[in-house]
């Protein structure tokens, strides 16, 4: 049996410094991609000369600056695979990772998209991996926070075409958007295996505060209109408790510790029950939280899953 084509997506927007080592990770795999495909977002920088370096399979695509979400979608267009792999220009690859999800998509053709665990980089993967265990992530606890970091995730082309394009006006959380729409057609889930070397290189804490509340409120209100809470009220208050816990912790990090305070209490009023443990890293984070924004310091954590 012949192996899937994958088609690697790489968006990228003045990450000269950067890039090549994404590249590099992506060629550089046990199963090699068909192609990559790097989408030049209108860069400033170097990119261009640190991309010429690579010859086939890597394609560069010049566009204007559009953002993250223009890119993947100018990706998704040019990909020939059966499946899609995002990796972001900031990230890398263990060599085994396309391998190792082609072969669970492969045996499970239930699974539409599949993403794994990350480690932090720069830094270095485990010398021994797992075999790893494979977790199906439920609609609805997608819904009340994402489970994907967007340089974990393989899809098969056929769902990407049915999930359609990346919505460009959400500016942050498009990713999160995407996956909760393919949630909707298909099984997804995670692959225990940290095969994702992942940066946190952030920006301005105080504008992506403001960027991803906008975005995150828009997401919820576009679930509300498809009657996804309908007659479901627990899961649309536990969504709107988690999204202000999320947003207070922003808040908190950007300094601003008025609207993490607020966002805080806006979160135990719509739903004071505890988040269990697969919803946060951090047991009681949000009294912590409110705490540590009326002593004026900096909670330390983090809301994610």
């Amino acid at each position: 049996m012949s192996c899937p084509r994958v088609s690697v997506i790489i968006p990228t927007y003045n990450s000269g410094p950067l890039v090549p080592e994404a590249v590099t990770s992506a060629l550089g795999q046990t199963r090699a991609p068909a192609e990559v495909i790097v989408v030049d977002d209108g860069s400033t920088d170097d990119t261009a000369e640190r991309l010429a370096q690579f010859g086939p399979p890597v394609r560069v695509i010049l566009q204007p600056n559009g953002g993250a979400s223009a890119a993947r979608n100018r990706g998704l267009e040019a990909a020939t695979g059966e499946f899609v792999a995002f990796l972001d220009a900031d990230d890398v690859w263990h060599r085994d990772k396309l391998r190792r999800q082609t072969e669970v998509l492969a045996g499970r053709p239930e699974v539409g998209l599949l993403g794994t665990l990350t480690v932090p980089w720069p830094g270095s993967f485990p010398n021994d991996l797992p075999a790893g265990s494979i977790s199906e992530v439920r609609l609805e606890d997608l819904i009340v926070c994402n489970r994907f970091v967007t340089s974990t995730v393989v899809m098969r082309r056929e769902l990407a075409e049915k999930v359609g394009r990346f919505d460009g006006s959400l500016q942050g959380p498009e990713d999160y958007d995407y996956w909760l729409r393919a949630a909707a057609l298909s099984r997804v889930a995670n692959l225990a295996v940290p095969l994702t070397g992942y940066r946190d290189t952030g920006g301005s804490l105080s504008k992506q505060a403001v960027r991803m509340e906008e975005g995150m409120r828009r997401i919820l209100g576009k679930l509300e209109g498809t009657g996804v809470f309908h007659r479901r009220p627990r899961l649309w208050r536990k969504a709107w408790a988690y999204f202000h816990y999320s947003c207070a912790f922003m808040h908190g990090a950007a300094g601003h510790r008025r609207e993490a305070l607020r966002n805080a209490f806006r979160s135990v009023c719509r739903y004071p029950v505890p988040f269990p443990r697969t919803d946060v890293r951090v047991p009681f984070g949000r009294l912590r939280l409110m705490a540590a924004a009326m002593r004026g310091s900096l909670f330390v954590g983090s809301s994610a899953c």
